[in-house]
Order: C-alpha cells, then structure tokens, then sequence
C-alpha cells in the first residue's frame, strides 16, 4: 500500500502530464500550511521556467484537471502559484479502512508468547516457538 502523499504525487505529476509538461514537477508534499490546505504542490514555479509561461496560469491549469478527483475536497491556488490539496473526509476515511484492514498491522496472540503483541515479534524470534518474547 502507497501513502497518501504518493497518490496524490501520481495524481498531480499526471495532470502535469496533461498539460504537456513533466510528470516530475508534480511532487506533493505536506502543505507549510495546515491551516489552507492538506498537501501542496510548488511545480507550477519550477515548471513556468521551464516552459516560458507564468506559474499562476500553469497551476490554475493543473488545479482545472485536478477538480474532479474524488480523493480531493478542494483544490485552490495560493500566490504566485503554488497549488494547495485538501482531502475528501471520504478519501480519508476510506484509507483509515484499509489501513485497519491490513492483516499485518494486526495484534495477535501467538501460542508461544504470553501477551499480545504486533504481528512483528515472530519476525525477531524467526518463527521460532521455542523462543519466548519479551
């Protein structure tokens, strides 16, 4: 499973795409700002050198393509270009759901152990059931 940071990278590097530009100007990272924006991408700056036009027309063009995604509440630009990410309550909810569904984050009781503990400390006793946890 990717994180959300990744998806969101592929989303945004895509709609990049779309625009005729590099899919490597569409780098997500957590936004400087929690209080706008979730996530927030700066290759619209990066790009406008690039491709001789102004950030603010190449983000207001990424943030166009961008609008239909479901795992996105809100796309907005803030300055001179810098596209801001806000994630769907349902996208995050969704993500929690298969987080809580994965098999390997699981606590378990192992019948060579004495307590519950994650499903890793087999992985450092080697599936040994004679070596005791501690």
């Amino acid at each position: 499973m990717t994180d959300l940071r990744a998806d969101l990278g592929e989303a945004v590097g895509t709609a990049f795409a779309e625009a005729g530009l590099s899919a490597s100007y569409g780098r997500v990272t957590p936004s400087d700002r929690p209080d706008l924006a979730d996530f927030q991408c700066n290759g619209a700056l990066a790009a406008a050198k690039a491709a001789g036009r102004k950030p603010r027309d190449i983000a207001e063009d990424v943030a166009a393509r961008l609008a239909g995604d479901p795992r996105l509440q809100a796309v907005s630009l803030a300055g001179p270009g810098f596209i801001n990410l806000k994630v769907s309550d349902a996208a995050l909810s969704a993500r929690a759901n298969r987080i809580a569904a994965d098999p390997r984050l699981a606590t378990v009781r192992h019948a060579h152990c004495r307590r519950r503990h994650d499903a890793g400390c087999c992985l450092r006793y080697r599936y040994r059931p004679s070596a005791r946890a501690p």
